[in-house]
């Protein structure tokens, strides 16, 4: 799951998003974090396909600023 397609507008993101990837596969060598770790990488990856095919789907890279902040339920 190390491959990261990546927004161009951010040339840096790519680069993080290696580095998360790289800690979260050393923590699921841990007992202790690998739930958690694991569970984490897969968050990313579902992230890193969604970003890659919302930009290969309308030619813009994906701007997680446009997605609305939850509202709590009155």
């Amino acid at each position: 799951m190390s491959s990261t397609t990546t927004a161009p507008s951010n040339p840096k993101l790519p680069l993080i998003l290696d580095l998360i990837q790289l800690a979260l596969t050393g923590l699921q060598a841990v007992p202790v974090t690998a739930a958690g770790a694991a569970l984490a990488s897969v968050f990313l990856g579902i992230f890193q396909k969604a970003s890659a095919l919302w930009e290969q789907e309308t030619g813009q890279p994906f701007d997680v600023t446009k997605i609305p902040l939850e509202q709590p339920v009155p």
